[in-house]
Protein backbone atom coordinates (compact mmCIF):
# COMPACT_ATOMS: atom_id res chain seq x y z
CA UNK A 1 0.00 0.00 0.00
CA UNK A 2 0.96 3.64 -0.67
CA UNK A 3 1.32 6.63 1.65
CA UNK A 4 0.60 9.64 0.51
CA UNK A 5 3.57 11.87 0.04
CA UNK A 6 3.98 14.42 3.28
CA UNK A 7 5.13 17.64 1.90
CA UNK A 8 8.28 19.04 3.39
CA UNK A 9 6.64 22.46 3.08
CA UNK A 10 3.22 22.41 5.34
CA UNK A 11 3.09 19.05 6.38
CA UNK A 12 -0.44 18.22 4.62
CA UNK A 13 -0.25 15.03 2.43
CA UNK A 14 0.69 16.07 -1.51
CA UNK A 15 -2.59 14.63 -2.67
CA UNK A 16 -4.97 16.58 -0.52
CA UNK A 17 -3.05 19.41 -2.26
CA UNK A 18 -2.64 18.68 -5.63
CA UNK A 19 -6.44 17.74 -5.73
CA UNK A 20 -7.90 19.74 -2.99
CA UNK A 21 -9.39 22.78 -5.79
CA UNK A 22 -9.66 19.96 -8.44
CA UNK A 23 -12.39 17.37 -10.59
CA UNK A 24 -9.73 16.13 -12.67
CA UNK A 25 -9.55 19.68 -11.80
CA UNK A 26 -12.47 21.03 -13.81
CA UNK A 27 -14.32 24.15 -13.03
CA UNK A 28 -18.17 23.91 -12.37
CA UNK A 29 -18.35 25.39 -16.21
CA UNK A 30 -16.06 22.89 -17.89
CA UNK A 31 -18.23 20.04 -16.78
CA UNK A 32 -21.09 21.75 -18.21
CA UNK A 33 -19.30 22.62 -21.53
CA UNK A 34 -19.87 20.32 -24.62
CA UNK A 35 -16.87 17.34 -25.49
CA UNK A 36 -15.46 18.38 -28.64
CA UNK A 37 -13.17 15.68 -30.55
CA UNK A 38 -11.69 16.34 -33.72
CA UNK A 39 -9.01 13.88 -35.65
CA UNK A 40 -7.85 13.47 -39.23
CA UNK A 41 -9.49 10.07 -39.42
CA UNK A 42 -12.27 7.92 -37.75
CA UNK A 43 -13.43 4.06 -37.70
CA UNK A 44 -16.84 2.95 -36.05
CA UNK A 45 -15.48 -0.53 -34.44
CA UNK A 46 -18.89 -2.38 -34.70
CA UNK A 47 -18.07 -4.57 -32.38
CA UNK A 48 -20.39 -4.30 -29.54
CA UNK A 49 -19.39 -5.57 -25.84
CA UNK A 50 -22.60 -5.41 -23.60
CA UNK A 51 -24.33 -2.87 -25.15
CA UNK A 52 -20.52 -0.71 -25.76
CA UNK A 53 -19.73 0.94 -29.12
CA UNK A 54 -16.17 2.12 -29.84
CA UNK A 55 -15.06 4.51 -32.25
CA UNK A 56 -11.44 5.32 -32.85
CA UNK A 57 -9.58 8.61 -33.59
CA UNK A 58 -6.39 8.31 -34.99
CA UNK A 59 -3.57 11.02 -36.09
CA UNK A 60 -3.99 14.54 -34.58
CA UNK A 61 -6.44 14.41 -32.20
CA UNK A 62 -7.39 16.99 -30.77
CA UNK A 63 -10.56 17.24 -27.41
CA UNK A 64 -11.25 20.45 -25.87
CA UNK A 65 -14.44 20.74 -23.00
CA UNK A 66 -14.57 23.96 -21.00
CA UNK A 67 -10.65 24.92 -20.20
CA UNK A 68 -9.39 21.26 -20.96
CA UNK A 69 -7.26 20.79 -23.81
CA UNK A 70 -5.92 17.31 -25.27
CA UNK A 71 -3.71 16.53 -28.04
CA UNK A 72 -3.05 13.09 -28.53
CA UNK A 73 -2.18 10.42 -31.84
CA UNK A 74 -5.24 8.21 -30.83
CA UNK A 75 -8.28 8.06 -29.16
CA UNK A 76 -10.83 5.25 -28.64
CA UNK A 77 -14.62 5.92 -27.13
CA UNK A 78 -16.20 3.68 -25.66
CA UNK A 79 -19.92 4.78 -25.52
CA UNK A 80 -22.84 2.74 -23.97
CA UNK A 81 -26.63 3.56 -23.49
CA UNK A 82 -25.93 6.65 -20.84
CA UNK A 83 -23.28 8.34 -23.10
CA UNK A 84 -19.57 7.98 -22.97
CA UNK A 85 -18.06 5.15 -20.51
CA UNK A 86 -13.93 5.52 -21.43
CA UNK A 87 -11.90 7.07 -23.45
CA UNK A 88 -8.38 5.74 -24.54
CA UNK A 89 -5.85 8.28 -25.11
CA UNK A 90 -2.27 7.26 -26.81
CA UNK A 91 0.51 9.46 -27.94
CA UNK A 92 3.85 10.01 -27.62
CA UNK A 93 3.10 11.86 -25.59
CA UNK A 94 -0.06 13.04 -24.57
CA UNK A 95 -0.76 16.79 -23.49
CA UNK A 96 -3.51 17.59 -21.19
CA UNK A 97 -3.85 20.89 -19.97
CA UNK A 98 -7.03 22.04 -17.74
CA UNK A 99 -7.42 25.71 -15.92
CA UNK A 100 -8.68 25.13 -12.06
CA UNK A 101 -9.38 28.37 -10.78
CA UNK A 102 -7.70 32.16 -10.72
CA UNK A 103 -5.41 30.88 -7.32
CA UNK A 104 -4.24 28.10 -8.40
CA UNK A 105 -3.44 28.25 -12.04
CA UNK A 106 -3.64 25.57 -14.79
CA UNK A 107 -2.25 21.80 -14.17
CA UNK A 108 -0.36 20.01 -16.82
CA UNK A 109 -0.05 15.95 -17.54
CA UNK A 110 2.33 14.29 -20.15
CA UNK A 111 1.88 10.85 -20.70
CA UNK A 112 2.39 8.02 -23.12
CA UNK A 113 -1.36 6.81 -22.61
CA UNK A 114 -4.30 8.15 -20.35
CA UNK A 115 -7.43 6.09 -19.56
CA UNK A 116 -10.04 8.02 -18.86
CA UNK A 117 -12.08 5.74 -17.10
CA UNK A 118 -15.69 7.60 -16.95
CA UNK A 119 -17.90 5.63 -15.18
CA UNK A 120 -15.27 4.83 -12.77
CA UNK A 121 -14.44 8.00 -11.68
CA UNK A 122 -10.36 7.17 -13.02
CA UNK A 123 -7.19 8.09 -14.45
CA UNK A 124 -5.17 5.69 -15.21
CA UNK A 125 -1.58 7.26 -17.02
CA UNK A 126 1.18 5.30 -17.78
CA UNK A 127 4.32 5.77 -19.66
CA UNK A 128 6.96 8.82 -18.35
CA UNK A 129 4.42 10.73 -17.11
CA UNK A 130 4.20 14.66 -15.56
CA UNK A 131 2.31 16.31 -13.99
CA UNK A 132 2.96 19.84 -13.53
CA UNK A 133 1.35 22.71 -11.78
CA UNK A 134 2.68 26.10 -10.77
CA UNK A 135 1.80 25.76 -7.12
CA UNK A 136 2.32 22.09 -6.28
CA UNK A 137 5.56 21.65 -8.68
CA UNK A 138 6.02 18.35 -10.98
CA UNK A 139 5.67 14.94 -10.04
CA UNK A 140 6.92 12.00 -12.45
CA UNK A 141 6.73 8.53 -12.30
CA UNK A 142 6.11 5.34 -14.94
CA UNK A 143 2.52 5.05 -13.83
CA UNK A 144 0.47 7.52 -11.79
CA UNK A 145 -3.75 6.68 -10.89
CA UNK A 146 -6.10 9.35 -9.96
CA UNK A 147 -9.41 8.44 -8.31
CA UNK A 148 -11.55 11.25 -8.86
CA UNK A 149 -13.91 10.48 -5.98
CA UNK A 150 -12.06 10.26 -3.58
CA UNK A 151 -9.25 12.16 -4.50
CA UNK A 152 -6.53 10.10 -3.76
CA UNK A 153 -3.12 10.06 -6.08
CA UNK A 154 -1.00 6.49 -6.56
CA UNK A 155 2.50 6.26 -8.25
CA UNK A 156 4.42 3.15 -9.27
CA UNK A 157 7.78 3.04 -10.28
CA UNK A 158 8.40 0.77 -13.60
CA UNK A 159 9.56 -2.85 -12.87
CA UNK A 160 11.45 -2.44 -15.87
CA UNK A 161 13.77 0.11 -14.90
CA UNK A 162 15.00 2.01 -11.68
CA UNK A 163 12.98 5.06 -12.48
CA UNK A 164 11.06 5.46 -9.13
CA UNK A 165 8.21 7.97 -8.56
CA UNK A 166 9.64 12.23 -8.12
CA UNK A 167 7.89 14.23 -6.24
CA UNK A 168 9.84 18.02 -7.00
CA UNK A 169 8.38 21.13 -5.07
CA UNK A 170 9.56 24.44 -5.59
CA UNK A 171 11.22 26.34 -2.61
CA UNK A 172 9.78 29.46 -1.22
CA UNK A 173 11.33 32.43 -3.00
Amino acid sequence: MLKPFISPLNKTPFFLLFFMASNVCALESDKEADFELDADNLVNLPQLNNGVARVKFWDNVTIQQGTLKIKADEAVVYSGSDGMEKVLLKGSPIEMEQFIDASYGKINIKAKQIDFMMKDKMLLMSGNVIISSKIQGQMYGEKISMNLKTKEIKGMKSKDSDNRVRLVIPGKK
